[in-house]
């Protein structure tokens, strides 16, 4: 699924590479909740076109948190390891 096109240009903006390097360096490139090599900052309240012109949402510190990339894909629910696939390629579901 692509990203709306302001979420996007918000992501190539120099705001957000300044918020982004400022929350990397507060964590000391370590994620903020397994302590591993983080990898990507993650927006706690999730960022819409309604909120990403909103600073208090879309570059405010207290809302990024640096994370590695498992626990980024925990917090999305992605790649659950819940489903798993058979030698048929068949999904699993336990």
């Amino acid at each position: 699924m692509r990203k709306p096109k302001v979420i996007h240009n918000f992501y190539k903006s120099s705001v957000w590479a300044v918020a982004r390097e400022i929350k990397i360096r507060e964590a000391n490139g370590l994620c903020e909740r397994c302590g591993k090599l983080g990898e990507e900052v993650h927006h706690k309240k999730r960022l819409t076109i309604d909120n990403v012109r909103d600073a208090s949402i879309s570059i405010n510190q207290e809302n990024l948190e640096f994370l590695c990339k498992d626990c980024h894909n925990k917090e999305h629910k992605r790649f659950s390891p819940t489903i798993e696939f058979d030698s048929n390629g068949d999904m699993i579901r336990k």
